[in-house]
C-alpha cells in the first residue's frame, strides 16, 4: 500500500539512513509490524531505510508492499546469521541502527553509529522459560542498557523497569506501543462482511479471538466463559485464530463442556483474508493476566481490533487502557464468568466505538519516535566503552 502522508517535512534537512535488523519470521516475531508500520512514514519524509530480514517466503510476502531496501539473508545458524548482519551494516553504513527483538542473533546492531534495541517484553521475568534462559536474557537485557544508545520500550511497565535499572542514564529510552493503520476503510470491507469466513450466518453474535493458543494467553479462559454465554439463550459463535501447544487440550475442553457447537477453531488464516474475519466479528477478546508477562507487554492485537470500532472485551492490566480508555468492557481477570458477562455487555452495545485512532495511529508513533531519535538519541554522550 501506498505509505501515507507524512507529518515531517518530505525534504528534510539531513536524511537519515535506518537500517532495521530483524529476527525470525513475521508469525514468530510480532515486532516486525512495527517495522511495517513505521517505515512508510520515515521513507515520506525523505529518510532511506534498509530493512534486513531472514530469507523466507513469509518474510518476502510480508515485506513486499513496503518501499525501502530489502536484504534477505539465508537462515543457516546463529553464527553465520551475526556474520551476515555484520557484512550488511558495514557495506550499508546506516546511521541508525534497530534492532527489532533483542537478542543473540542482533548483537550485531552494537556495530552501527547509532544502536537502538526495542525490548517488547521482559524475558528475564518470563517464568514460563528455565532458569538458564531467563539469566541469559538477563545478561542480553543489562548489555542494551550498557552499549546501545537508544531502547525503545513497548510499555509504561518495561520504561519503569528500565529507568530503575540504569539509575546513571546510560542510555536514552522512549516508551513506544504499537499503533494501527489509518486506511480509510479496512481490507475485509465493510463492518458485518463475514464473506471469505466460513459462517455466512448474519443472525448471530460473532466473538473473536485472535493470538497463541496458550494457557497463559487465556485461551482456556476463553473456552469456559461459553457455557455461561450460551445459557443466557444468546444465539454466539466463538471464532478462534491462530494455532500454538494448547489448541488440541482447549478443543477437548470444549468438547467436555459441551459446546463444540459453540466455538470453532479455525487455526492460522491467510493474511489475505484476515480482515475478512476481523470485519465479521461483533465482539473482540484480548485476555490479560496480572502477571509481569502481560504488564510489560503492548498487546499488538488491540490496535488491529480497534480499526473496526468494534467492542473489545479485555482487562484493565498494563497498555491496554492507554489504547481504550473508558471504551473497553474490562473483565475481572482469569475470571471466565465475568469475561462472559462483559461478552454479552459488549454484544449489546450500539456500535462503532468512538476509539481515539489518531492518537494510536503509526503516524503519531512515528512522529513521536523520530523526534526523539533527532533530538534524543543522537546527541552526542558519554558510551560505556566495551
Amino acid at each position: 500500500a501506498s505509505p501515507q502522508t507524512s507529518p515531517y517535512q518530505s525534504t528534510p534537512a539531513v536524511p537519515v539512513h535506518l537500517c532495521f535488523l530483524t529476527i525470525g519470521t513475521f508469525s514468530e516475531n510480532a515486532m516486525m509490524k512495527r517495522v511495517a508500520g513505521l517505515v512508510p512514514h520515515i521513507t515520506a519524509a525523505g529518510h532511506q531505510v534498509t530493512i534486513v530480514a531472514q530469507d523466507t517466503a513469509e518474510n518476502r510476502d510480508y515485506f513486499s508492499e513496503v518501499e525501502a531496501e530489502k536484504i534477505f539473508f539465508s537462515g543457516s545458524g546463529i553464527l553465520r546469521e551475526i556474520q551476515q548482519k555484520a557484512r550488511i551494516l558495514r557495506n550499508r553504513s546506516p546511521d541508525v541502527v534497530y534492532a527489532c527483538g533483542w537478542g543473540i542473533r542482533n548483537l550485531s546492531a552494537l556495530l552501527g553509529n547509532t544502536a537502538i534495541v526495542e525490548h517488547a517484553e521482559l524475558l528475564s521475568a518470563n517464568h514460563e522459560s528455565g532458569i538458564l534462559k531467563r539469566q541469559k536474557n538477563l545478561l542480553l537485557e543489562w548489555l542494551s542498557i550498557l552499549f546501545a544508545d537508544g531502547l525503545v520500550l513497548a510499555s509504561q511497565y518495561l520504561l519503569r523497569t528500565y529507568e530503575e535499572r540504569d539509575r546513571l542514564g546510560l542510555t536514552e529510552k522512549r516508551r513506544l506501543p504499537y499503533g494501527l493503520s489509518l486506511e480509510a476503510e479496512p481490507k475485509g470491507g465493510k463492518k458485518g462482511d463475514r464473506s471469505g469466513t466460513g459462517d455466512p450466518n448474519e443472525g448471530t453474535t460473532r466473538v473473536l479471538y485472535m493470538g497463541s493458543l496458550y494457557a497463559s494467553y487465556g485461551i482456556f479462559d476463553i473456552v469456559q466463559s461459553v457455557p455461561h454465554v450460551v445459557e443466557t439463550g444468546e444465539d454466539t459463535k466463538y471464532v478462534i485464530l491462530g494455532d500454538g501447544p494448547d489448541r488440541q487440550r482447549a478443543i477437548e475442553q470444549a468438547q467436555s463442556l459441551g459446546v463444540s457447537d459453540s466455538i470453532h477453531f479455525e487455526g492460522y488464516v491467510d493474511e489475505a483474508v484476515l480482515d475478512n474475519y476481523l470485519a465479521s466479528a461483533d465482539v473482540f477478546l484480548a485476555p490479560m493476566f496480572e502477571t509481569v508477562k502481560d504488564k510489560a507487554r503492548c498487546p499488538s492485537k488491540i490496535p488491529m481490533y480497534m480499526r473496526h470500532r468494534t467492542p473489545i472485551v479485555t482487562c484493565e492490566i498494563g497498555e491496554v487502557p492507554m489504547y481504550l480508555e473508558d471504551k473497553g468492557f474490562y473483565y475481572a481477570s482469569g475470571d471466565p464468568q465475568s469475561m462472559a458477562r462483559q461478552i454479552v455487555r459488549a454484544s449489546k452495545s450500539p456500535g462503532p466505538v468512538d476509539y481515539d485512532l489518531q492518537r494510536v495511529s503509526w503516524e503519531h508513533v512515528a512522529t513521536q519516535f523520530f523526534n526523539w531519535v533527532e533530538q534524543d538519541v543522537s546527541l552526542p554522550k558519554k558510551k560505556v566503552e566495551a
